[in-house]
């Protein structure tokens, strides 16, 4: 967990645990570039993704961005919100980025199947839940985790621009997911951005263009990429990425040509 501040909004990493997956598996088609990151690697070609989620507490409000891979993976994410001064109750938004299960999983309570967060909205991009919808059949994290959301009455469906409080909003950044979202936090003439999925490792930071496995939409993922670091980098935004190593908070900056990520703190 790791504390960060935006003007007056305070942005809280929470870390859900971690997935491994073999470099060569998630960029298909780097062949031998992949050796230039060998460095960000395990011994054995792992790359090691964070699974992190953001606390925000901003105008009186508190808001979770995503909710990690759930009590099945034994994720840390429930005792990382008490550790950050908050409890299930206090949330009052829940924002996905998108809809894949290791950013729903702490939205069901197991044994009531009610909502984990039960004072919370939870906001859902239209697109993605109408994606995940038409998908036969449905994945059974979308039907476990988000599906009930509808029936409980605490669903609400999203598109970007999206304002949350005054000092966030959400962005529409589709490649990812047919309705990926990031979430803009603007205070007091800083910038901030929770990023989602629109990264994954050092290396797509520093390699843009690459193919992803996990994206639906490859160019428009590589475009939307591109683009976002370049924003992010000339507003000097403070980032959360959802598996960038440590906390996942820092900023994006240009070393010689190519874009690199900066931990907070580092």
């Amino acid at each position: 967990m790791e504390r960060a501040k935006v003007g007056d909004v305070e942005v809280i990493s929470l870390t859900d645990g971690g997935i491994r997956m073999p470099a060569e598996q998630i960029y298909p088609e780097a062949g031998s570039r992949i050796e230039s990151y060998r460095h960000h690697l395990t011994d054995d070609g792992q790359a090691l993704m964070q699974v992190n989620c953001f606390l925000l507490r901003a105008d009186g409000r508190t808001v979770l961005v995503d909710t990690g891979m759930g009590p099945e993976a034994s994720g840390g994410l429930l005792s990382e919100l008490r550790e950050a001064g908050a409890e299930p109750k206090d949330v009052d938004f829940v924002v996905f980025t998108h809809l894949h299960g290791d950013h729903t999983g702490w939205n069901i309570e197991r044994e009531s199947e009610k909502p984990r967060f039960g004072a919370a909205r939870y906001l859902v991009s239209r697109a993605d839940w109408e994606h995940a919808r038409a998908a036969t059949p449905e994945s059974a994290s979308f039907r476990r985790d988000v599906a009930p959301l509808e029936a409980l009455g605490c669903l609400e469906l999203a598109l970007g621009g999206r304002r949350i409080t005054p000092a966030l909003s959400t962005v529409a950044t589709s490649g990812h997911t047919p309705g990926h979202l990031c979430i803009e936090i603007s205070s007091r003439g800083q910038r901030g951005c929770i990023l989602g999925d629109l990264v994954f490792t050092l290396a797509d930071v520093a390699e843009p263009g690459w193919r992803v496995v996990f994206d639906g939409d490859h160019a428009a993922a590589a475009r939307t990429r591109l683009a976002t670091l370049e924003r992010l980098e000339s507003e000097r935004s403070l980032v959360g990425a959802a598996h960038l190593p440590g906390p996942g908070l820092g900023h994006f900056a240009s070393v010689e040509g190519r874009h690199t990520w900066r931990a907070l703190g580092a």
